[in-house]
């Protein structure tokens, strides 16, 4: 009997080893083919924004320099900036300039719209990737809490709770954050901008109310998820007959639990972290955080359309990046993920 068991844990070691070899071979095809998807999309998205922003109502001429400007001058800045030609001649120069660097000058800044998105965005990427990093491990820890105590009352009471946190826009929870610690408890700064180049001790603390808004608008999808895959998972044929199979309990963990729970888990979470990336309108009008949302905001507002345009594209670009990450990751936790025929 030893000798026949013996073969079959050599084949599943070959197998996995194959596999493995097989991932690494085409994981680079795969990034390789999102890659090259990347600028299609990008295209759709250029022809969408930029058909969105014609139909926006006021002269970008006028917004720049003031209702006192004669209709000559209002004219003659229109043309200076590619504004007044036939609208696939002014689409192209927009794409080329967009593609060579050339985004402008801002109407309502008065800076270069390069430099200002870039900065602006550094802001956001920093906001971010600090709420998803509150967000990840307490949203999992009460995902797994949950499952493990499926059914019972505190299970029911945090279903009520993050069902409750869920139904809260997150305007409404930024405001009520604003009044906890601008009034009764002032130990966190209510205004993120006033510590921006401070140092990063500063930033961090100025930083944490807006990422606490940002994390808890989305900790009960993904902990609702997590216990969801969580029960998914042990409830399965495959965990039972490892567990028959005496499989040791932290292999049992890693390899079968928390492998298969995290797959639908990443999948949500490859989308927000974009989402995140690129800022929150609303959490960065109500800290006064200098990122891309609020600037955006602002470029709305004002009819700044070289900013608008400029920070949707980034946008665009951001959360098609983190795409491409998320579909790397699914290739090395997911073990039904296969490479044939061009897949």
């Amino acid at each position: 009997m030893s000798v026949p068991a013996s073969g079959e844990t050599g084949s599943a070691m070959a197998s996995r080893s194959a596999l493995f070899r097989e991932r690494q071979r085409a994981t680079p095809k795969l990034i390789g083919l999102r890659l090259l998807q990347i600028p299609a999309v990008l295209c759709v998205v250029s022809i969408i924004v930029f058909a969105l922003i014609e139909v926006v109502p006021g002269d970008p001429g006028r917004n720049a320099l003031g209702q006192y400007a004669t209709a000559e001058q209002v004219a003659q800045w229109n043309a200076s900036h590619n504004l007044d030609g036939a609208l696939i001649e002014r689409y192209i120069a927009w794409t080329g300039g967009l593609l060579t660097g050339d985004w402008g000058i801002s109407l309502v800044y008065d800076e270069r719209v390069l430099d200002l998105v870039f900065g602006r965005l550094s802001n956001s990427m920093m906001l971010g990737l600090y709420a998803f990093l509150m967000l990840v491990p307490i949203a999992i820890g009460l995902g797994v809490a949950q499952a493990r105590r499926e059914g019972s009352r505190s299970d029911r009471a945090l279903t009520i709770v993050l069902m409750s946190l869920a139904a809260v826009p997150e305007f409404v929870i930024g405001v009520l954050l604003l009044i906890v610690f601008g009034l009764a408890l002032p130990i966190l700064p209510i205004n993120s901008g006033d510590a921006l180049g401070q140092g990063l001790p500063a930033q961090l603390r100025a930083m944490t109310l807006p990422a606490i808004t940002i994390a808890l608008g989305s900790l009960a999808v993904f902990a609702r998820m997590t216990r969801n895959a969580v029960i998914e998972t042990t409830g399965s044929q495959f965990y039972r007959t490892a567990v028959v199979k005496g499989v040791d309990g932290s292999a049992l963990l890693r390899r079968h639990v928390a492998r298969n729970s995290m797959i639908p888990v990443v999948s949500l979470l490859g989308i927000y972290l974009g989402a995140m990336l690129c800022g929150s309108a609303v959490v960065e009008t109500l800290f006064s955080y200098p990122g891309l949302g609020a600037l955006l905001v602002t470029a709305t507002q004002q009819k700044d359309i070289f900013v608008l345009t400029a920070g949707v594209m980034i946008t665009a670009v951001i959360s098609m990046l983190a795409l491409l990450a998320t579909d790397v990751v699914f290739t090395m936790i997911d073990p039904r993920v296969r490479f044939s025929g061009g897949s």
